[in-house]
């Protein structure tokens, strides 16, 4: 399976585990972000990186100072810290990402593009640098079709070119002195593998009802499983909530769906922090059939409106104060993109083809079962320190299926 979250914040001059840091506190932020997507974008698919967000408007919150990076820090849940704790948290968590385990493979890399002859910061470039590792690259923006294809090769390097036209010309102008960029990749292997010839094609049916057709993978096999009440008293009130983990045990895929009659919408209300972590604390370890969708997707969304969602709108404006990033006091913040391409097939690498078929049974449940046939919520997480990586949904997977593979129809 590929994830990939990057952001792209880039600023134009006109008129983020040695802390104690609550474990909440990203859990959090990842809610307030869904629910603002999840507000605007009615039924459709979501995927974004809450951690990839968090370290890029830390390098923000780096050059802010006064309502600025009140609003900043506010939002991000920071209020209860002492100044640069959770810089260092962000650093622990830049620290832990980049080494590369046998396991599984995560990186999370940061560029600082300045306009030449632009004056920034020589504490701001040694703090990017400190805590977020940053590159530092002097850049003329006024040629904005060589700066546009200089940024997305350092994206595709660092995301193992999954992530390709991520800036286009029109990003960048005479205006434009700073661009920071952040990318997230992580790549890992399921820790227990489904097999490709148990893949079929499978009815999906949707929250209108509609149904489309998906290739469906199919494993039996001992996961972290749990059911849940979602209040109500329509068909036992129980949600199911399934964790798969990944090779070595530290990053997990958590699956939450609603039962089949019910809207994942009506559902979606429920999610919060402490809920997140109650069911990864209640979860238990047993053998459990799971139908698994097999898919494709890549999202781009405009931060700009979603964090302003979130209260940080100072720094979107003319009133921004970016002078601890340099002492032009004309600096804001124009535009925030994100961008992010996920994968999920057998072995959690590459899609593979499926032969032999082998038939597959959905009586005699013997266990028990996730059919992951209807619209479903899902995150990615570390599970020793809680932090989410990945959060989403999938409400439409034919729009992001692109395998292209066929399967026999159960």
């Amino acid at each position: 399976m590929y994830f990939l979250g990057l952001l792209s914040l880039l600023v134009l001059q006109s008129k983020a585990f040695s802390t104690n840091f609550p474990d909440e506190t990203i859990s959090e932020f990842s809610v307030n972000i869904y629910n603002q997507l999840r507000a605007t974008r009615e039924d459709d698919n979501i995927l974004f990186s809450p951690l990839s967000i968090a370290i890029a408007l830390g390098m923000v919150e780096l050059g802010a100072h006064g309502s600025t990076l009140k609003e900043i820090r506010h939002s991000l849940g920071h209020d209860s810290l002492k100044n640069g704790e959770e810089l260092s948290f962000l650093k622990d968590l830049s620290d832990m990402a980049t080494t590369e385990e046998s396991q599984y493979v995560m990186t999370i890399a940061n560029s600082l593009y300045v306009q030449n002859g632009f004056h920034i910061s020589d504490k701001f470039l040694q703090l990017v640098k400190k805590y977020f590792k940053a590159e530092v690259e002097n850049v003329d923006f006024s040629q904005s079709a060589a700066v546009a294809n200089h940024i997305n090769k350092w994206v595709e390097n660092h995301t193992n070119n999954m992530i390709k036209d991520f800036v286009s010309s029109r990003d960048f102008n005479a205006l434009t002195h700073l661009a920071l960029v952040n990318a997230v990749y992580f790549k890992g292997n399921w820790k227990s593998q489904f097999r490709p010839e148990n893949t079929r094609t499978f009815s999906f049916t949707k929250d209108d009802e509609s149904e489309v057709q998906i290739p469906m993978m199919y494993q039996q096999g001992e996961f972290y499983y749990g059911e849940f009440s979602d209040g109500s008293n329509e068909a036992g009130g129980i949600y199911q909530v399934l964790e798969i983990p990944y090779e070595g045990d530290e990053i997990s895929m958590m699956i939450v769906l609603s039962r089949q009659e019910v809207p994942l919408v009506t559902l979606e209300p429920l999610v919060k922090a402490q809920l997140i972590e109650e069911w990864a604390n209640s979860v238990k370890k047993q053998k459990v059939e799971v139908y698994l969708p097999r898919f494709t997707a890549e999202q781009e969304v405009d931060l700009k409106d979603v964090l302003k969602g979130l209260g940080i709108t100072e720094v979107f404006s003319r009133n921004a104060d970016l002078t601890a990033m340099s002492d032009n006091k004309e600096l804001y913040l124009a535009k925030a993109i994100h961008k992010s391409f996920l994968e999920v097939n057998e072995e959690g690498t590459e899609a593979a083809a499926a032969s032999g078929m082998i038939a597959i049974s959905r009586m005699a449940v013997l266990y028990p079962q996730v059919i992951v046939d209807h619209p479903f919520f899902f995150l990615v997480r570390n599970r020793r320190t809680g932090t989410i990586l990945f959060m989403g949904r999938v409400m439409h997977p034919e729009a992001m299926n692109t395998s292209g593979h066929d399967f026999e129809e159960l």
